[in-house]
């Protein structure tokens, strides 16, 4: 199957959270690699896919830096609708997009910004020949315990068919606005939503790179993989 004539793909990045964790001054989305917040590299990753015709960025009515986005790309709007959890905020960015039921959504978070095009368009190129949703995501390669106590190992857990979940992650409009439609039920990502609604979510192969950006260790790696990225651009224009 091919992307439907009427049929437009979106993107939405969540940007509301206020990165407690992290332990700055200002929420983690806004820290800076390479001259570019992490705000801003996610949204480049996802605007560099051509087929993406709009995306907007769900940040917190109580986010000051917030209120002073810009973006220069006509695509972009930024969406001051962000809840107390997750995935209110993608509900509430949902919403002010204004998606026909039938179209395409990748959600995805402000604090991945080491996503790779390449990925999306995996992506996308999946959901689209499938005609159901999909999200990135790597294997489990460690090995995993599980404590009684936090600390006395009870057993180890095979690691066959476990995968760390990864976004964006992609889905019909509709269909998850339908998976998100109870407030009393807090998802931690998407997939979850629609699982618990009854759809089958694939899975497609990204990058271990691809990480989330949590604790100040995380920002460090994240900075480690840009650089190395930028390396790698210089020997190769030689």
């Amino acid at each position: 199957m091919v992307q439907k004539k009427d049929q437009k793909i979106a993107a939405l990045v969540v940007a509301a959270g206020s990165g407690s964790r992290m332990g700055g001054s200002s929420p983690k989305q806004y820290l800076q690699i390479q001259g570019k917040s992490m705000l801003e590299h996610s949204v480049a990753a996802l605007l560099a896919e051509p087929r993406i015709e709009e995306l907007a960025i769900v940040v917190s009515p109580a986010d000051i830096l917030g209120q002073h986005l810009h973006f220069d790309d006509p695509r972009v709007k930024v969406a001051r609708v962000g809840g107390n959890s997750r995935s209110d905020s993608v509900r509430n960015g949902l919403a002010f997009s204004a998606l026909a039921q039938d179209d395409w959504v990748l959600v995805h978070d402000a604090a991945r910004p080491c996503l790779l095009t390449s990925d999306v368009t995996k992506l996308i190129d999946h959901c689209l020949a499938t005609d159901h949703g999909a999200i990135l995501a790597v294997p489990v390669n460690d090995t995993l315990k599980k404590t009684l106590d936090g600390s006395g190992i009870e057993k180890t857990v095979s690691r066959d068919n476990l995968w760390c979940a990864q976004t964006p992650q992609c889905f019909k409009n509709g269909e998850l606005l339908k998976a998100l439609a109870n407030p009393s039920e807090k998802p931690t990502d998407e997939a979850s939503a629609m699982e618990a609604a009854g759809h089958l979510v694939d899975i497609v192969k990204g990058t271990p790179t691809n990480i989330k950006v949590t604790h100040p260790m995380d920002f460090w790696m994240a900075k480690a993989i840009f650089q190395y990225r930028t390396q790698g651009e210089i020997r190769g224009s030689h």
